[in-house]
C-alpha cells in the first residue's frame, strides 16, 4: 500500500499525525513522486494536479502544492470564480467547482478568490429545474449547455460538493439554504437516475473511479452522501446496493480510466484499488473520507 494512502488510512480513523512524520510518508509516497514529476502550463494540467494533491493529506505542506495553488490563483482566478482562461470567455459551473472543493481541501476556503467563486455558486446556480439564468459576458450554450430547463446534473452536483466542502471548512451558514436544495435534488435523483426512466443520468455515472474527473461517478456521490450524513435516507439505497453488488472478494476494481492532461489515476484498474476500496468502504460504513 502507498505510504500516502496509509497517512490517509490513519488521519481518517481520527488518530493525531505531525506534520514531520506526515511528510515523511509522502516523501516515500510512490504517487507523491508520480503526481510531482512533470509541469505542463495548461488550465486542464493545473486543474487536475491540484484536485489529486487535494487527496493527499498535508499536500498543501509541498512546494508543488503551493505552485499550482499559485498558477491557479494568477491565471484561472476572475472577479466571478475559476475560469480555465481567467476570464469570461471559458467559465465553465463544473470546473470552478471543481476548484473550490479542491482549495478548500487544502485549506484555502477563505481566500478571496474561493469566496468570489463560492458567491457565484450560491447566487446563480440552479439545484432545481426551470430557473433560467442569464449572465452578461458568460456564456453557458458551449459543450451541450449549462442551464437549460433541467440544469446540467454534473454541474450541480459539483456545486453541492464544492458548497458543503466551503461550509465544512468555514460554518459559513450563508450557503445553507442553496446547499440544501442541491442536497434534495441529488436525492430525488437517488444520486445517478433520470426521473422520466431510473436510467443512469449520464454515461459515466456508474463508472468506478478515482480522483474525480469531469464525469461525475458514483464513487464522488456515495462520498459527499457519507459526509453529509444521507446515506440512511431511502433514497439513497440504489446507489449502495449498486456498490456492494459491485464489490469483489477484496474490495473494488476501477471500470474506468478518465485521461485528460495532468490527470493521474491513483490505482492501476488491474487489480482491486487500494485508494476506491478506501474511499468506498468508508462511505458505506458511515465514516468521514
Amino acid at each position: 500500500m502507498d505510504t500516502a494512502l496509509q497517512l490517509k488510512i490513519i488521519i481518517d480513523s481520527g488518530t493525531k499525525v505531525s506534520q514531520g512524520d506526515a511528510l515523511a510518508l509522502l516523501e516515500q509516497s510512490d504517487l507523491v513522486k508520480r503526481l510531482t514529476s512533470d509541469w505542463v502550463d495548461d488550465s486542464l494540467f493545473y486543474i487536475w494536479k491540484v484536485i489529486a494533491m487535494s487527496e493527499i493529506p498535508y499536500a498543501q505542506h509541498l512546494e508543488y502544492t503551493h505552485k499550482l495553488i499559485d498558477r491557479i490563483f494568477n491565471r484561472l482566478a476572475a472577479p466571478f470564480g475559476f475560469s480555465l482562461s481567467g476570464d469570461e470567455k471559458h467559465f465553465l459551473p463544473c470546473y470552478n467547482a471543481m476548484i473550490v472543493t479542491a482549495l478548500c481541501r487544502l485549506g484555502l476556503a477563505r481566500t478571496e478568490p474561493v469566496l468570489n467563486a463560492v458567491e457565484w455558486i450560491n447566487d446563480y446556480q440552479p439545484m432545481e429545474r426551470g430557473q433560467s439564468v442569464s449572465i452578461p459576458n458568460l456564456k453557458f450554450d458551449r459543450y451541450g449547455g449549462c442551464f437549460k430547463n433541467t440544469p446540467c446534473y454534473i454541474g450541480l452536483a459539483k456545486s453541492v460538493f464544492a458548497l458543503f466542502s466551503y461550509w465544512k471548512a468555514t460554518g459559513d451558514t450563508s450557503v445553507s439554504q442553496k446547499l440544501e436544495q442541491g442536497k434534495e435534488y441529488l436525492l430525488e435523483h437517488h444520486l445517478v437516475k433520470r426521473l422520466r426512466d431510473d436510467k443512469p443520468i449520464t454515461q459515466h455515472i456508474m463508472d468506478i473511479s478515482f480522483p474525480e474527473s469531469y464525469h461525475l461517478n458514483i464513487v464522488e456521490l456515495i462520498r459527499f452522501a457519507a459526509n453529509a450524513n444521507l446515506l440512511d435516507d431511502p433514497r439513497a439505497q440504489y446507489a449502495i446496493r449498486y456498490l456492494q453488488d459491485k464489490k469483489r472478494s477484496n474490495g473494488w476494481k476501477m471500470d474506468f480510466r478518465y485521461r485528460s492532461n495532468g490527470y493521474t489515476t491513483f490505482d492501476s484498474g488491474r487489480k482491486n484499488g487500494d485508494w476506491v476500496t478506501h474511499i468506498i468502504n468508508s462511505a458505506l460504513n458511515g465514516k468521514s473520507c
